[in-house]
């Protein structure tokens, strides 16, 4: 039989295999320049769209800096166009506001209008420093150095500001920051009675260093030789400079110099505090990768640095690198690429078995260059993600996706060679057969990811980079499939080696076997539901029952974000106010120290000596405030896991006396607060006190949840000033009261002095001792506008009361946030944020009127992410339906071909039941994908069936046909997705967990999804019919119908 010469581009390529290889030669080419240039990350970089103001204001307390800077700042900027959320902060000694903009809005445009609107504020308080308006990054250290030895304070932050500026100096390096160093200060402190003595106040010798110690330009002189400048030359610049400036010169001719009575220290700032690593004083200096920068190479220059370093520095002295994050990036990537390999060689093996070799070699060349070409595009401006866990994911997510189109158009022309011989023709007239179905298939899947590049929120950066690396892959792979792989099935030749007959041989055995499969068993079965359709369509809906019950009943749980063990722990303690310092670093050694008992403990348990702390680092920021960072020993070098570790230390820990917070926490990824988070907010303290009291404790009746915090309830001791009528009569204000206790106890800035890099201030105050003693206060002597001296029990009185350490505004009213983490073995935190809303909210509503809530932090984020999900989801079905009716000309066909979608659900929650995972966001994503895959099968039979009908054959028999004529490609399509993720199904590694479930929710989906396709579709596309027939007006059904759900009968359309 003659087969009619084929036109288009297809045929073209087809006879023309130079133009078909140059093709491929350019994109593999492109795609490796692009590879070996591209960014290396462990996670897409989050893109925070809000705007930040800092505002410092030292030496206030949180609700003078509410009053003095938050409120003039909120008036000034409650008008600004495009805000949605302001959330504000006033804390200690700074205010710290984040503006949020409305969806779409010009964030750049927006920092401008909140800038000018700043700007124009003309009184803070004075004391307060120049706000600074910026967009706040992201920022997670590549990896740590840290120094340690026998050097005192200064030399050892001279040491570390040396390290970090020579790090500075490569290209790959170009942010660093020393952690745990104080900052250098000059303080110059005077007692109360040297002060009596000379009659001078704190502010008089601030004001006179001003004066006195200052470098001022005087112009210049006009000479014959040319200008020569003139200055006057005086600045202090260290302790000696500072003792010789003149305070007072007297009658006689002596002087009184600032060091006669005044004890000046050269030091650093006046925070208790302390840095230890492993138990010895340490500096730490942080190396990031920013911006387009390969964190690979950052980490590498600064290990290499480091050993250089190392032999230049006196015995006794040691750089060590921890927090090395490229280690786990380095061993994820490398689970991920072995993971991809493995995954080509099952698909390849697969295509072996039920393809001729050459057939199958074809198939899978398509892979490489559809990876390639998505590499060429990835990091283009539009595009630019980087290459991490997430996109690399997205390389095997799609390995057995993206040659299904291959796989049906090659089996298509195999089978054509089968029936008509080896020529140009046939491959080509194969090819076009299948070339729409396959086609829109692939199109069907990109619609399914389309809503991964659209998502909301700050996690919207992960579905993005592996959304784009499906999007571009199935791209390529539609261009490899129609113009490059029928040049090579066409051009290649029947061989003669042994080696490949005999595959070709056991492939033919397999073909048998799977063609007497077809004819016996399954065509059997297929005829038997079809015939019983609907008790068939019965069980099937009851199974989707069943998994619904499986879902509600909580066998299988749901998180948003499932716990994924890291090796890396984090302690934050807070101790009460008033707790001295020594207690503060006591309490962090009794944490530290329990960890290291932990380690022993479980070590004699287990009955393996093996490491499982690998470095502890201590930091105290002031009185009152601790911080632990614990890297654990490496995941693979260990059987005790990170779980079971930080349990065990919680435990062991228990209550720390005296301390308002001790949480520990694991931290792997970019987290962004605790599981659970609500803001309440009420415009009376007193009633957001309370109403805050009550959701806490409603938080506690909850099993599995731990670390419960209400910001509402952290208070401090005040001590309030009050002047006293008398006082005023005196001539004396608030003012100069204030001005003067503020001089004595925090200090008066006198000036800031340039030295190096440094900006060093100059403070003038009491004696330390002098400032840590109620007494202190009560004994001092306030001036008064005479130069009278008054006891200050004359002048004033002293109220004890609590304030807040932390004064919240959330859309400029007074708020609350409380806090808890869950453990997601024992609940499900979506559980408790519906049930609190559902049951706990109104309560306190009814209870507290004019109380507003909100979900906040990680669990509205996730909030944010599932939402649109949902509407990306629902506007992907519309998408695949519209181009399901497409390719069918029908409005109800489409219906039955996305019939299988929900059933292939059920797949995707028993694969998580059978492997005991929960449900999460990276679950719902694999659904997404599920859900343009498993249409494409359906549209093949569908498309069949139309063909067939359209031929003149009966419909019953032309969907009994279908299964059995597309049983193979249906077959492979399924099994190359499948077993392509099989290796990561296998992953144990903590490394693969994040993404282990969106593989699991498409391979068990896929599964389910065939078998429905093969025996359901079927039976969907006759009980369409019956409704047809049923519907159907006399005149038509005498003659006859179809299940078109149309005017006309479905035809293929032009595959060009």
């Amino acid at each position: 039989m003659s087969q009619t010469p084929r036109r288009g581009i297809i045929a073209w390529f087809a006879h023309n295999p130079v133009a078909a290889n140059l093709l491929m030669a350019v994109i593999m080419v492109v795609g490796l320049a692009s590879a070996f240039n591209i960014q290396r990350a462990m996670f897409p970089a989050l893109d925070l769209e809000v705007v930040m103001i800092n505002m410092a204001y030292p030496g206030a307390a949180p609700e003078e800096v509410e009053k003095g800077v938050v409120f003039k700042i909120e008036d000034a900027i409650n008008d600004v166009d495009g805000i949605k959320r302001v959330e504000s902060d006033a804390l200690e000694s700074t205010a710290r506001l984040f503006i949020e903009p409305q969806e779409g809005y010009d964030l750049n445009k927006l920092m401008d209008d909140i800038k000018n609107r700043i700007d124009a504020i003309q009184f803070f308080p004075e004391g307060a420093e120049k706000p600074i308006i910026s967009k706040p990054e992201l920022m997670f250290p590549a990896i740590t150095v840290q120094i340690t030895g026998n050097l005192d304070e200064r030399s050892m932050k001279a040491m570390a500001e040396s390290i970090r500026r020579e790090l500075l100096t490569f290209p790959e390096i170009s942010a660093a920051e020393v952690v745990g160093a104080r900052e250098y200060e000059i303080s110059v402190e005077i007692t109360e009675a040297q002060l009596r003595e000379y009659q001078m106040t704190l502010g008089d010798v601030a004001r006179v260093i001003a004066n006195s110690s200052l470098d001022l330009p005087a112009g210049s002189v006009q000479t014959r030789n040319g200008d020569i400048m003139l200055r006057t030359v005086g600045q202090a610049y260290v302790q000696q400079d500072f003792e010789d400036i003149v305070l007072r010169t007297f009658p006689d001719g002596t002087r009184l110099m600032l060091g006669d009575i005044a004890n000046i220290n050269d030091g650093f700032v006046d925070a208790k505090g302390f840095a230890l690593f492993d138990g010895n004083y340490s500096l730490g200096v942080n190396v990031f990768s920013i911006g387009s920068q390969d964190i690979i190479d950052t980490a590498e220059v600064t290990k290499a640095y480091v050993a250089d370093k190392q032999a230049q520095l006196p015995k006794g002295i040691d750089l060590t690198v921890w927090s090395d994050t490229t280690y786990y990036l380095e061993g994820r990537l490398g689970m991920m690429v072995r993971n991809l390999a493995m995954g080509a060689l099952l698909v390849f093996i697969i295509l072996a078995l039920f393809l001729e070799i050459k057939l199958a070699f074809w198939v899978m060349l398509g892979i490489p260059v559809c990876f390639l070409g998505a590499m060429a595009l990835i990091n283009t401006p539009y595009i630019h993600t980087n290459l991490n866990m997430i996109s690399i994911f997205g390389f095997i997510l799609v390995l057995g996706i993206v040659v299904d189109d291959a796989i049906i158009m090659g089996e298509s022309a195999y089978t054509e060679q089968e029936a008509h011989g080896h020529s140009i023709e046939s491959v080509v007239n194969g090819v076009y057969r299948v070339s729409t179905p396959a086609t829109f298939g692939v199109l069907t899947t990109i619609v399914a990811f389309a809503p991964t590049l659209f998502m909301d929120g700050v996690f919207a950066a992960w579905p993005e980079a592996c959304g784009w690396v499906v999007v571009l892959c199935l791209m390529f792979s539609l261009v490899e499939s129609k113009w490059i792989l029928p040049a090579h099935l066409a051009h290649s030749k029947p061989t003669q080696n042994r080696a490949l007959l005999a595959i070709d041989h056991i492939q033919e055995g397999v073909n048998s076997r799977l063609r007497r499969f077809v004819e016996q068993r399954y065509r059997p079965m297929v005829q038997r539901c079809v015939d019983n359709r609907y008790i068939t369509l019965s069980v099937f809906l009851s199974g989707l029952i069943l998994c619904a019950g499986l879902l509600l009943g909580g066998v299988v749980r749901m998180v948003i974000s499932p716990d994924v063990p890291g090796e890396f722990l984090q302690v934050e303690l807070r101790m009460s106010e008033g707790t001295p310092e020594e207690r503060t670093r006591e309490a962090v050694l009794e944490i530290s120290q329990a960890l290291y008992d932990v380690e022993a403990r479980l070590q004699r348990e287990s009955g393996v000596d093996e490491p499982l702390v690998e470095h502890i680092a201590a930091y105290g920021y002031d009185r009152i405030n601790g911080r632990l960072d614990v890297e654990l020993t490496k995941e693979d070098q260990r059987s005790i896991t990170t779980r079971v570790i930080e349990q065990a230390w919680r435990d062991e820990v228990g209550t720390i006396h005296g301390a308002d917070v001790m949480a520990i926490t694991n931290v792997d990824g970019p987290g962004i607060g605790p599981d659970i988070a609500f803001d309440l907010m009420h415009n009376d303290l007193g009633t957001l006190r309370k109403a805050s009291a009550d959701l806490e404790e409603a938080l506690r009746h909850y099993e599995g949840l731990y670390d419960i915090r209400n910001g509402a309830s952290d208070t401090a001791d005040e001590f309030h000033l009050e002047i006293l009528p008398e006082a005023e009569s005196m001539g004396l204000t608030r003012f100069d009261l204030g001005n003067q206790v503020r001089h004595a106890f925090y200090g008066a800035e006198a000036q800031r002095v340039q030295r190096g890099i440094d900006e060093i201030k100059v403070m003038v105050r009491y004696p330390e001792a002098d400032r840590e003693t109620v007494s202190s206060l009560t004994d001092m002597y306030i001036r008064t506008p005479q130069g009278d001296e008054i006891p200050f029990d004359t002048v004033a009185r002293v109220d004890v009361r609590q304030g807040l350490l932390k004064a919240t505004h959330i859309n400029y009213q007074r708020a609350a946030e409380i806090t808890a983490e869950a453990n997601k073995d024992i609940v499900e935190p979506g559980r408790v944020l519906a049930d609190i809303e559902e049951k706990v909210m109104p309560e306190l509503m009814a209870r507290y009127p004019g109380l507003n809530w909100a979900i906040s932090g990680l669990s509205d984020e996730e909030t944010k992410f599932f939402v649109s999900l949902m509407i990306g989801f629902a506007l992907a079905l519309f998408g695949i339906y519209a181009l399901l009716a497409i390719p069918t000309r029908s409005y109800l066909q489409p219906l039955i071909i996305m019939g299988v979608i929900p059933f292939g659900i059920i797949g995707a929650v028993v694969g998580h039941w059978l492997l005991g995972l929960p449900l999460s966001m990276m679950s719902f994503m694999g659904v997404i994908a599920l859900s343009g895959v498993v249409v494409n099968d359906s549209l093949i039979l569908v498309d069949y069936v139309n063909k067939a009908v359209g031929a003149g054959t009966p419909l019953r028999q032309a969907v009994l046909d279908a299964g059995a004529r597309r049983f193979r490609a249906i077959l492979l399509t399924s099994l190359t997705t499948f077993f392509g993720l099989a290796p990561m199904l296998m992953e144990r590694s903590v490394q693969a967990m994040e993404i282990i479930p969106m593989a699991v929710s498409l391979a068990f989906g896929i599964v389910f999804a065939t078998v429905i396709t093969l025996l359901l579709v079927p039976c969907l596309y006759m009980i369409l019919d019956d409704f047809n027939a049923l519907f159907a007006s006399p005149d038509e059904g005498q003659t006859g119908h179809t299940a078109t759900g149309g005017a006309t009968a479905p035809t293929a359309l032009s595959a060009d």
